[in-house]
């Protein structure tokens, strides 16, 4: 139960674009301050941001790197206490240098609209080290997740592989990802393009939206992230011939 519990939390992160983060208050000393923001997850479920130096954040986060972040299942209607949600709590620091700009060229295919920041306001990403997590999946199904049930395995691809695998399904199979778009989340586009994979699943865009693909089951290797998109794309090939067929 537990297991399923931190697969339901993680999915949840995976899908979400956007948070709540709070922080302890500079300004205010010992009171959260929340804000919403963009974030990105990387393969072992640690989260990252993009702030601005002048943000409120950004100078708490100086201070004291203690935050967390909050997603959620919006309700269209009914009840939104009966809708899953999840607090990730951690501590937060800037990127180091070595790896800042390649994680930042993989947030910037994740979020294009976040390439004009690099000229204002003195932008630096932050990544959050996961502390503890809490899970709630509707009425009873709440669970605190510890960090080593929340953490994944890293796989044998780093950042410079992702970027091959992402440029090669844009560059020689774009109307896969159309396809597995259209699978996946029902929406028909012309223009779709791969951005970002993590080891469970990946990032198609779409009408400047993301949306989150999910695997079978975790890649940990680069053969496992192929066969996983063939996967995906031979049963979105079929889907299409059926629907041909029946109109």
């Amino acid at each position: 139960m537990r297991e399923q519990a931190a697969f339901e939390a993680r999915t949840l992160v995976r899908q979400s674009n956007v948070c709540v983060i709070s922080t302890i208050s500079k300004n205010l000393a010992g009171y959260p301050f929340g804000s919403v923001s963009p974030f990105m997850s990387d393969n072992e479920g640690r989260l990252i941001f993009y702030i601005a130096g002048i943000a409120q954040h950004s100078r708490n986060l100086s201070e004291d790197g203690k935050m967390c972040a909050t997603v959620f299942d919006a309700a269209e209607q009914g009840d939104q206490n009966a809708h899953a949600r999840v607090t990730v709590v951690g501590d937060a620091a800037p990127v180091p240098a070595d790896e800042h700009d390649a994680l930042l060229t993989r947030y910037e295919r994740q979020y294009p609209e976040a390439i004009s920041y690099r000229q204002a306001h003195d932008f630096q990403l932050w990544r959050m080290d996961v502390k503890r997590v809490r899970y709630i999946g509707g009425f009873g199904h709440i669970f605190w997740i510890e960090k080593d049930e929340w953490y994944q395995a890293a796989p044998q691809w780093d950042l410079e592989n992702e970027a091959h695998m992402v440029n090669h399904m844009n560059e020689d199979h774009s109307d896969a990802n159309r396809l597995i778009l259209k699978l996946i989340h029902g929406i028909d586009c012309d223009e779709v393009v791969m951005t970002t994979l993590v080891s469970d699943g990946c990032y198609l865009r779409a009408n400047e939206k993301n949306y989150y693909i999910q695997f079978d089951n975790p890649c940990l290797e680069s053969i496992d992230v192929r066969k996983a998109l063939v996967k995906l794309t031979k049963a979105a090939r079929a889907q299409e011939s059926t629907t041909e067929i029946d109109s």
